[in-house]
């Protein structure tokens, strides 16, 4: 009987396992939203300055147009 309790007691039960098995799906879904939450807001951050540099590149191109039409002659008629 002693050979008996002493084979038990070395496994692990399947409520020990359950619960394992349970605090790393929690564990790696709290990372998941993590991970999801940052890729989101730096998509968001990578559109802010997106739209900034296009904004900067049309108002240079404004300022190069309007020089080049001061600086064109015009023809009398």
């Amino acid at each position: 009987m002693k050979k008996l309790n002493k084979i038990q007691k070395r496994g692990f039960t399947l409520l020990e396992m359950v619960l394992v098995v349970a605090i790393l799906v929690v564990l790696a879904s709290l990372s998941f939203i993590n991970v999801t939450d940052s890729l989101q807001r730096s998509r968001e951050r990578q559109s802010i300055e997106e739209s900034k540099f296009l904004t900067h590149v049309q108002s240079q191109a404004d300022h190069v147009r309007r020089s080049i039409l001061s600086q064109t002659p015009r023809l009398s008629t």
